[in-house]
């Protein structure tokens, strides 16, 4: 027993002794693992396209200022990529005008001889709505009998009270039988007969009539801006003073490539 403890004694000196007299060592790391490719190959620069690279210039054929630009592209503004854009769209006609009205097709197609070289017109000949006419007019009759002896009855009242009022039978139409009257621009004038009538013992119709007329003007295009329109105006009105001038929207049809 006794030399059991005394074993036990020997082994633990023996180990602080180790301890105490060994250097400590440094941890030991563990391998380092190296991250997995991105790609499994690489493709070398002689298997790419020549078509597909870029010359880059010598750097010792170029001054400081030359190597910055080239290193540092000049920005792309938005603003200009569509105005790029909108100009290949528009096929470069940036600014439209319209030149007018003028006093007939022949006086426009002269304007247009006289100034083809410095822009390029074309003819617009469009209807617009224009001041009425007044119709007035005794209604159809239920037989072209009754209406020719109605009208020649009128005609001598006419006579006998010297009413110079214009009349006739209305063959065919809408108001086929009807007695016309008279088609007035003036709307006075329409209602001056009328009172007449009633004077005679007669109740007629006073019928607006819608009435067109045509204007004739000049569409001038392939101009960039509203300035270059107006270098060319300052001299083109000088031949015609009745004419104006106005901006009008480009009508242009975008072509695929």
């Amino acid at each position: 027993m006794r030399g059991i403890l005394l074993g036990l004694l020997f082994s633990n000196m023996v180990f602080l002794a180790w301890n105490i007299l060994t250097p400590s060592l440094a941890p030991v790391a563990s391998p380092r693992v190296s991250p997995p490719h991105e790609y499994e190959t690489l493709q070398l620069l002689a298997e790419i396209d020549a078509a597909l690279l870029l010359p880059y210039p010598s750097g010792a054929s170029l001054t400081q200022a030359e190597a910055v630009a080239v290193a540092v592209p000049e920005p792309v503004v938005a603003e200009q990529v569509v105005a790029e854009q909108e100009g290949v769209v528009a096929g470069g006609e940036g600014y439209c005008a319209e030149i007018g009205p003028f006093r007939s097709q022949e006086d426009a197609q002269g304007y247009i001889s006289s100034h083809a070289e410095r822009l390029s017109l074309q003819l617009d000949v469009r209807d617009v709505p224009a001041p009425p006419d007044y119709r007035v007019y005794l209604p159809p009759f239920s037989s072209r009998e009754l209406a020719q002896s109605t009208l020649a009855t009128l005609q001598a009242q006419f006579a006998a009270n010297n009413v110079a009022i214009d009349t006739y039978l209305m063959p065919r139409g809408e108001l086929a039988n009807g007695i016309a009257l008279g088609l007035f621009s003036e709307q006075q004038n329409a209602l001056n007969v009328q009172r007449q009538m009633e004077v005679l013992g007669y109740k007629v119709v006073v019928r607006t009539e819608p009435k067109q007329r045509q204007e004739v003007w000049l569409v001038a295009t392939g101009m960039r801006s509203q300035e270059e329109f107006a270098e060319h105006w300052a001299q083109m009105r000088l031949s015609r003073s009745y004419v104006d001038t106005r901006e009008k929207l480009c009508e242009t049809i975008a072509h695929a490539q």
